[in-house]
């Protein structure tokens, strides 16, 4: 009996130890099958790759030895945002995207059925091989992304060459020109150098399409006009270091300006005329619409101006608010001008005098005597009355009505030799290489 219950006891462990084995090798199926659905084909192939040279490569070693290598270098613009005018930077989020050839480790040669043109490496295979060592030479700060994984990638091709791609965020320092404010153009640059490696071991050019993005690519205030390449390979104490650099054109977008600064400023320049034809004994009515659009304008003024930098040159937006204060000022000194006319004063003899001098005087004469027919001065001066100058008060009228002439059309030729300097005869500042 004790010998049946052990030989059941052996049978039970036998065939869970099978299920067990056969479990195992089950899920050892599943991981590869799910390792191959999660990297691909194509990574599980360089992985293998990966491993048939990684352990004999030097990557302190140059590619090509004693030679340079070339290396192409191509940006894909996202978006740009935060183009300071305060801070003389904008920001930008591109794919850097750089070729270059690598012979130490092709693969698939001497292997006629490996039709395999591409594979791609694995996640951290650009630590473990030579890259080359880019920079931003104008950057202010840069960050690289990595969610939800780290957005850079490599691909190996056979024949060695290696292309190489990451998603970058920068802010990149632009000195701008503000003379044409808010009328300008921008020419922002991009300059990727070498840290370490001189023209002796590395040089650099674009892509055949060296700056690429997506055909919706907006701005709040610019819009991207073109992209100009140039060579900027600077001479160091230390060698010559090989540089590319970009300057997008950014056109700035005036509809924003014309909506909140020029055309409010029209306004209260022609509000500040609405004076002219207000009677001028008036006087708390046009004090208060004088002082209602200088104090506008200056308001006005004051925040078409708070977010740019404390430049010590003149800016388009400067002339025009600067002599915007100028017309509603006049039109307030128009007033003060005016005022003092129509309030003029003068003496004159009170008529009911003359009238009894005059009298005397012919009663007198009948009789025969000669007499002085004005009256002493004495009586004069106590017999005097204080009244308004009426021609005083004509010549403030006259100003007024040649006033609603001379200040719209004074404002008119300024608009117009205005908008022609600064919109069609004066030139963007480009760089002189552009």
């Amino acid at each position: 009996m004790k010998l049946h219950i052990n030989l059941i006891n052996i049978f039970i462990l036998l065939l869970l130890e099978l299920s067990a084995t056969v479990g195992k090798k089950h899920r050892k199926q599943e991981r590869e099958r799910n390792s191959k659905k999660h990297f691909g084909d194509e990574e599980v192939k360089g992985i293998r790759i990966r491993g048939e040279w990684i352990a004999g490569y030097d990557k302190r070693e140059s590619p090509h030895g004693d030679l340079a290598t070339q290396v192409k270098i191509g940006i894909y613009i996202n978006s740009f945002y935060s183009i300071s005018e305060q801070t003389m930077d904008y920001s930008v989020n591109i794919y850097l995207r750089q070729s270059w050839y690598d012979p130490r480790i092709k693969f698939g040669k001497g292997d006629p059925s490996d039709k395999t043109e591409m594979t791609k490496l694995p996640d951290g295979t650009w630590d473990e091989i030579w890259v080359p060592d880019l920079f931003f030479r104008n950057e202010k700060k840069a960050e690289f992304h990595s969610v939800t994984i780290p957005n850079r990638l490599m691909r190996l091709y056979m024949d060695g060459r290696i292309w190489y791609a990451m998603k970058i965020t920068t802010t990149l320092s632009c000195p701008m020109n503000l003379i044409k404010y808010p009328m300008d153009t921008q020419f922002c640059p991009l300059m990727i150098e070498s840290f370490g490696y001189t023209m002796d071991t590395i040089y650099f050019n674009w892509w055949d399409k060296a700056v690429a993005h997506d055909g919706t690519l907006e701005m709040p205030q610019f819009r991207l006009v073109e992209a100009h390449l140039k060579d900027c390979s600077q001479n160091y104490s230390t060698g010559a270091y090989p540089c590319l650099q970009v300057n997008f054109e950014l056109k700035r977008d005036i509809g924003f300006y014309l909506i909140q600064i020029y055309i409010p400023s029209i306004l209260i320049v022609i509000l500040s005329w609405v004076a002219f034809w207000i009677n001028i004994d008036a006087i708390p009515a046009r004090v208060s619409l004088g002082l209602l659009t200088v104090l506008t304008m200056t308001t006005q003024s004051t925040g078409a101006t708070s977010s740019l930098p404390r430049v010590s040159y003149v800016k388009a937006i400067d002339v025009w608010m600067s002599v915007c204060l100028l017309f509603v000022f006049t039109s307030l000194l128009e007033f003060a001008v005016v005022n003092v006319l129509s309030r003029k004063e003068v003496k004159s003899i009170r008529p009911n005098m003359i009238r009894r001098k005059v009298s005397k005087n012919k009663k007198d004469s009948e009789a025969g005597e000669v007499i002085e027919t004005m009256p002493h001065d004495s009586s004069i001066r106590n017999n005097t009355a204080i009244m308004p100058d009426l021609e005083g008060k004509h010549k403030a009228r006259t100003i007024d009505k040649i006033s609603r002439r001379v200040f719209p059309i004074s404002f008119l030729i300024f608009n117009v030799v205005y908008w022609i300097i600064y919109a069609l005869i004066m030139g963007d500042n480009r760089p002189p290489d552009i």
